[in-house]
């Protein structure tokens, strides 16, 4: 990133404003978040108690809380969009690097998320399976759904840490030593919110005056907050860089919120046995606001250098293309002005830096191909053939389709080409006078070696329909001679046609001609 080469975009809002709404977006999506994980986590595992414990009757509690999970999830994917479309706008090429890095597991999310509601939501109905099917189903289902905040702890920890992007692509995209370990205890730290704030719904909302409910989620709490607390330590002793004051002011304010909490809960345990809405709400609140507050300062800390960092680098840019921008913008207005109807002016503007101005395939971009361009003042096809290579591009090459030209501007480039280059016409006579041996000879090579590619008849065999690119159908597009002759001593690089200048020069000559009797362009 140190390189010129970073692109200066206007954002829409002030720095300050952005973080503020990034922050509350991302808390009431974490928020609900943390309520589907919760939820599905208490579903299953209450399902498992009932079924071990033979008590049927909280099979029902298991699926009341499973029809919860409907307005959770549904809410946590609608708020969601905004934290993310936000995060593109403020640190753009962080978030869109982490996320080309676990390119791989991001494409899974979404049928991830599908299999996870699909089968929760199934569960959750009133018709009755086989417990056996309902713990199957169960487990892919929350396996589905724990997998997708891995994928986003993962692409968070990526984009906040800049340095570790090389590492992780010579690593084969893999998370590694510190980081794996900070990745493993900031996602376990995610889940044990959840129980506790899933917990914390159901004992506020569902199991509200069922003593028995209540008390078991009071356990739920009790242990996803101890849970957090001893996870907690070990997270913040892997943090890659030690917090700065204000982020230990954000995490001290959680760590006594929760600790007064679970002091709460104690005390209500042992006298009344009920936690009052408004103290529980608020209690949690305290625990999740500076939860997140403490992310996003360590977020900040490693994004923002690097963010004034890539800014100040657009800057330089810019002003280095500032002298080359006025001519930039007239070669741009001249460009406008070209009209794309004359067949030497499509040539010339889209076809002539690969194939070159002469049609020889030497243009200025031809270096830069693997599979060097055709030369074009050698082929030999029909206008059908030649636009539906143009139409259709030559896969597995640079050569790309050019479906944007009607099939007029088409069968003008054709003109064009046939009337400076002949590539209508039938190939040439070969210059070099072929003995009968040598033809007989190179029968039995184009028999023995040529048509496994190529095929008895020259349309392409079955072995080679997978090669990219393929073998063209000689008896629709052909070269000249001279050109056949060179392709059969060197072969093509980039392709799978090997040079055969072992051959005798008299047997190459025979099998030019082969090629060539297989020319029959009237069959498009």
């Amino acid at each position: 990133m140190n390189n010129l080469s970073d692109i200066l975009l206007k954002k829409p809002l002030s720095d300050a404003l952005l973080q503020g709404l990034l922050f509350t977006s991302f808390t009431l999506h974490m928020l609900f978040v943390l309520l589907t994980i919760g939820t599905a986590i208490l579903a299953l595992s209450y399902f498992i108690h009932a079924w071990c414990g033979r008590k049927f009757e909280e099979l029902r509690w298991d699926k009341e809380i499973l029809r919860t999970f409907l307005v959770h999830k549904s809410l946590a994917v609608v708020l969601g969009v905004a934290p993310l479309l936000l995060i593109q706008v403020g640190f753009t090429i962080p978030f869109f690097t982490a996320v080309n890095l676990v390119a791989s597991f991001w494409m899974l999310i979404i049928p991830l998320l599908m299999i996870a509601f699909l089968l929760f939501d199934a569960l959750g109905h009133r018709i009755e399976v086989h417990p056996c099917l309902h713990l199957a189903l169960g487990m892919i289902a929350l396996i589905s759904l724990l997998v997708v905040p891995g994928i986003f702890v993962a692409s968070l920890i990526i984009a906040e840490n800049p340095g570790a992007w090389v590492p992780i692509v010579r690593k084969h995209y893999q998370l590694s030593g510190p980081l794996a370990i900070h990745w493993l205890f900031r996602y376990l730290h995610v889940l044990g919110a959840g129980i506790v704030f899933g917990a914390a719904f159901h004992y506020l909302f569902l199991a509200k005056g069922e003593s028995e409910r209540q008390s078991s989620l009071l356990k739920w709490i009790v242990a996803g907050l101890l849970f957090q607390f001893v996870l907690g330590i070990m997270l913040y002793t892997s943090l890659p860089e030690k917090p700065d004051d204000i982020t230990h002011v954000s995490l001290i304010a959680g760590i006594l919120a929760a600790g007064i909490l679970l002091w709460v809960i104690y005390f209500k345990l042992n006298k009344s046995g009920h936690l009052g809405a408004k103290v529980a709400v608020t209690l949690f609140m305290l625990i999740l606001v500076p939860m997140l507050l403490t992310r996003q300062f360590v977020q900040n800390r490693n994004l923002l250098p690097f963010t004034d960092k890539l800014r100040a680098n657009a800057v330089t840019y810019a002003k280095e293309l500032e002298p080359y921008s006025q001519e930039a913008l007239n070669r741009y207005k001249s460009d406008l002005e070209i009209i794309y109807d004359k067949g030497d002016t499509i040539y010339l503007r889209s076809c002539a830096f690969c194939h070159g101005e002469n049609g020889d395939g030497k243009g200025s971009e031809a270096k830069n191909l693997e599979i060097p361009p055709e030369n074009l003042s050698s082929i030999r096809t029909s206008r059908a053939y030649f636009e539906t290579l143009l139409v259709e591009g030559v896969p597995g090459s640079a050569m790309p389709y050019f479906t944007f030209f009607d099939r007029d501007r088409l069968a003008n480039l054709f003109a064009y080409l046939d009337e400076k280059y002949r590539i209508a016409s039938f190939p040439e006579a070969s210059p070099v006078k072929i003995s009968d041996s040598g033809y007989r000879k190179a029968e039995g090579v184009y028999t023995q070696i040529c048509s496994t590619c190529h095929g008895p008849d020259g349309k392409g065999s079955k072995f080679s329909q997978g090669f990219k690119p393929k073998p063209e159908d000689f008896t629709v597009y052909n070269l000249s001679p001279r050109r056949g002759f060179d392709i059969i001593t060197n072969g093509y690089p980039g392709t799978a046609m090997p040079p055969f200048s072992g051959l005798p020069e008299g047997v190459r000559w025979g099998l030019v001609r082969i090629v060539n009797g297989f020319y029959q362009p009237s069959r498009i």
